[in-house]
C-alpha cells in the first residue's frame, strides 16, 4: 500500500494521523463484522491488491477523530460496563471479528460520529451491525434487551436548530430494532456465503459489477421544475412509486456514488469507484 500527502499535512499531524499502529494486509479467512455487513467486493480488492492500493493521509483525520472520542469512553466507563471486548466466532469456515464499543447489561451500545443528517442514511447499516453484536453476546448467554447508539455530530450548528428535525445539542441517542435471535443467526451465515461465493481475481477489470446503489452511497432524487434542490430522495423503486403518485411532472435524477469517491478503501484500484 503506498500513502500521499497530497494536503502536505506537516510530520507532526502526519505521526498523530498514523499513530503506532501499522495497518496489517486482511485475510481471507476472517472478517470483521464491519466488513461482514457491507458488499465483498471492497474488501476482496483491499486484499487481492494491497501493493497497489494508495490511500491518502487526509482519509484518516476523522478516524483519528473517532478514535479519541473511544478512548474517552472507555477511559470514563463505569466499573460495570465492558468495554470494547471482542470475539471471535467461527461460521461457515470463516471467523467472524466483532467488538462492540460497550455492553450495560442488558444494552449493547456504539458510538458514531456523523454528520447530522448522517442517520437518516446509516440507520439500516448501524442496526445490521449492532444485531450482529448482539448475536455474539446470546450465543454465549449474556441477555442483550436494547441496542443503542451514540451520536455525536460533527457539522452541528446553533443557528440551524430551528429547523425541522434539527437536533438541539451536537448529540442524540438512537435506539435501535433488536432483532430475535433466529433472524440474527440467518443474517450473519447469508452474509458469510455472500463473502465466500464472490469472485476472486487477479485484476480489478475482470470483477463483473459494483456494489450495490446503497453500498455505493447511490442516491435517486426527484427535482421539481428548476428546484436545485430534490423533493423526495431515495431508492429508485421508492423515488419512482412517489412520483407516481403525484399530479405533476418531476425530473429523476441518479447521485454520484458518494461512498465511492470520497470512503471507499479500495477506490484507487476499484474499476467502479468513479462510475460506470
Amino acid at each position: 500500500m503506498e500513502w500521499l500527502n497530497q494536503h502536505n499535512l506537516s510530520d507532526r499531524v502526519i505521526r498523530v494521523l498514523k499513530g503506532k499502529y501499522k495497518e496489517h494486509k486482511p485475510e481471507l479467512n476472517r472478517l470483521s463484522i464491519t466488513d461482514l455487513i457491507d458488499d465483498p467486493l471492497p474488501r476482496i480488492l483491499f486484499i487481492n491488491h494491497w501493493d497497489d492500493i494508495v490511500r491518502d493521509y487526509s482519509d484518516l483525520i476523522t478516524m483519528v477523530q473517532g478514535i479519541s472520542l473511544h478512548s474517552r469512553y472507555e477511559e470514563c466507563a463505569s466499573e460495570n460496563v465492558d468495554t470494547e471486548h471482542k470475539f471471535e466466532d467461527v461460521i461457515d469456515g470463516i471467523i467472524v471479528v466483532g467488538k462492540a464499543d460497550w455492553w450495560d447489561e442488558p444494552l449493547i451500545g456504539e458510538l458514531k460520529q456523523t454528520g447530522v443528517y448522517g442517520p437518516k442514511y446509516r440507520i439500516p447499516k448501524w442496526t445490521k451491525q449492532m444485531n450482529m453484536y448482539a448475536w455474539q453476546r446470546r450465543i454465549r448467554e449474556y441477555p442483550v434487551e436494547e441496542l443503542g447508539v451514540d451520536v455525536w455530530y460533527r457539522d452541528w450548528k446553533q443557528g440551524n436548530t430551528y429547523w425541522r428535525d434539527y437536533p438541539p445539542i451536537p448529540y442524540e441517542y438512537i435506539s435501535l430494532d433488536l432483532w430475535s435471535f433466529d433472524k440474527q443467526e440467518e443474517y450473519i451465515h447469508s452474509q458469510v456465503q455472500k463473502h465466500l461465493a464472490h469472485p476472486v481475481f487477479d485484476k480489478p477489470e475482470m470483477y463483473e459489477k459494483p456494489c450495490s446503489d446503497k453500498q455505493r452511497g447511490i442516491r435517486w432524487e426527484a427535482y421539481k421544475g428548476r428546484n436545485k434542490t430534490p423533493t423526495k430522495i431515495g431508492t429508485l423503486d421508492e423515488v419512482n412509486q412517489w412520483c407516481l403518485a403525484q399530479p405533476q411532472l418531476f425530473d429523476i435524477r441518479k447521485s454520484n456514488p458518494v461512498f465511492c469517491e470520497r470512503y471507499c478503501k479500495s477506490r484507487s484500484i476499484c474499476p467502479f469507484s468513479k462510475g460506470e
